[in-house]
């Protein structure tokens, strides 16, 4: 074989284990970005109903077995992490 079609043989060889290599990390990094937005949108929807659980209890007159299971859930998602936000931020 001559030294020319050698090289060509061997440079195409490399050139599709780049792009195998490449769409892999493609890959990767797209279910990384996905689990990321997944992980905020959990975190989000734990938020806001923490934040609908506090305005529940500030401004409506429930019963007091509702109130207990409010202020039960209120406890569980503060120890989750929701935070108490009064202002835009």
């Amino acid at each position: 074989m001559d030294m020319q079609a050698i090289i060509k043989h061997k440079l195409s060889y490399f050139q599709q284990v780049q792009k195998e290599i490449d769409s892999r990390k493609t890959k990767a990094s797209s279910f990384m970005l996905r689990r990321h937005w997944l992980q905020k949108q959990t975190v989000h929807n734990y938020q806001n109903e923490y934040d609908r659980i506090r305005g529940i209890l500030n401004t409506s007159v429930t019963g007091e077995l509702t109130n207990d299971l409010l202020n039960k859930r209120k406890l569980k998602l503060e120890e989750m992490g929701a935070k108490i936000i009064d202002q835009i931020v």
